[in-house]
C-alpha cells in the first residue's frame, strides 16, 4: 500500500506546492514509485510540471471527485493521470476544482470521496510507494478529503509572523480530522520554508515555531530562502535540475531522507 502524505497549509505563497514537487521528484529520484495529485484549483502543481493551460486538460481531479460522487461512472479510475517519468506520475487540476468544493459540501459522505478514490486505484492495479497531495490553501472540503486519506501530513510554512500565527488552527484541524474521520493520521512535522538566516525576523519566527512545535509536533529540515527554487513553478524543472548543489535542493534531500525514515520504519505518533 502506497504512503499518502498530504501537504497543507491555510496561507498561499508558503512554499506548499514547491515542498510537493520536491519530495516528489527527490523520492523518484530515489527508485520510489510517486504519484502527485494536484487538488488545488490554481493548478499550479500542474503548470510545475508542464500543462501551460490546466484548462484545457480533458480529464482532472474534478472528474475523479466526480466519478466519487455517481458510482455508476468510476469506469477507469486511472484516467487522467499523466507520466512525468518512469517512477513519477501525477493527476492535474484546474479551475473545475472550485466547483469541487462547493459540491463535496452539499454531498453526504463527501468528505471521503478522495479516500474511496485511491482505494480503488490500489484495485485496480496502480501500485504506489508514495502518493503526495498538494490540498489547496484553504480549511474547505477538499483538504478536508486530503487529511481523511492521508497517512501523514506535511506542514510547509514560511518563516514570518502572520503564517506562524495561523499553525495552532491548522493543528486543530488535523486533530479534528484525526478525531472524526483518521485516527491513524500522522504530523510529520513542521517545514520551515524560505528562511533568511540574515534577517531578524526570520530568525525570530524560526526560533518561536521551535519553541513552540518542536517538542510536540517537531521541525523539519529548513529550507532557505532562494531565487532559484521560485523558479520552479515556472520552469517545470524540479530543484535538483535547476540547482542541484544549491542550498535549497540540499534541504530538500534532507527531508527526503527524513520521510523514508520516518515512513520506512513506521513513522512515529504526532
Amino acid at each position: 500500500m502506497a504512503y499518502v502524505i498530504s501537504s497543507i497549509s491555510m496561507k498561499g505563497g508558503v512554499g506548499k506546492t514547491t515542498s510537493v514537487l520536491c519530495l516528489g521528484t527527490g523520492l523518484a529520484d530515489r527508485g520510489k514509485k510517486v504519484l502527485m495529485l494536484d487538488l488545488d484549483a490554481q493548478g499550479s502543481l500542474s503548470i510545475a510540471m508542464g500543462c501551460d493551460y490546466p484548462d484545457q486538460i480533458p480529464v482532472t481531479m474534478a472528474d475523479m471527485f466526480q466519478k466519487m460522487k455517481d458510482t455508476r461512472r468510476n469506469g477507469n479510475i486511472a484516467e487522467g493521470i499523466l507520466s512525468a517519468s518512469e517512477y513519477l506520475d501525477y493527476l492535474p487540476a484546474n479551475r473545475k476544482m472550485a466547483l469541487t468544493e462547493q459540491e463535496l459540501a452539499l454531498t453526504e459522505g463527501g468528505e471521503q470521496f478522495l479516500k474511496r478514490f485511491l482505494s480503488l486505484l490500489s484495485a485496480c492495479g496502480k501500485a504506489y510507494d508514495y502518493i503526495l497531495l498538494d490540498a489547496p490553501p484553504s480549511p474547505g472540503m477538499v483538504t478536508v478529503n486530503a487529511l481523511a486519506a492521508s497517512d501523514g501530513v506535511l506542514i510547509p510554512t514560511q518563516a514570518e509572523y502572520l503564517a506562524a500565527k495561523g499553525m495552532e488552527q491548522l493543528l486543530q484541524t488535523v486533530l479534528q480530522i484525526r478525531r472524526m474521520w483518521n485516527p491513524k493520521l500522522q504530523i510529520l512535522g513542521i517545514l520551515p520554508t524560505m528562511v533568511n538566516p540574515y534577517t531578524r525576523d526570520g530568525k525570530e519566527v524560526l526560533q518561536l515555531l521551535t519553541e513552540t512545535y518542536g517538542d510536540s509536533v517537531g521541525i523539519l529540515p529548513v529550507v532557505p530562502y532562494s531565487v532559484r527554487a521560485k523558479e520552479i513553478s515556472s520552469r517545470g524543472k524540479s530543484i535538483y535540475q535547476l540547482d542541484r548543489g544549491g542550498k535549497v535542493a540540499e534541504a530538500y534531500s534532507h527531508l527526503v531522507s527524513e520521510i523514508l525514515m520516518r515512513t520506512e520504519s513506521g513513522g512515529q505518533e504526532g
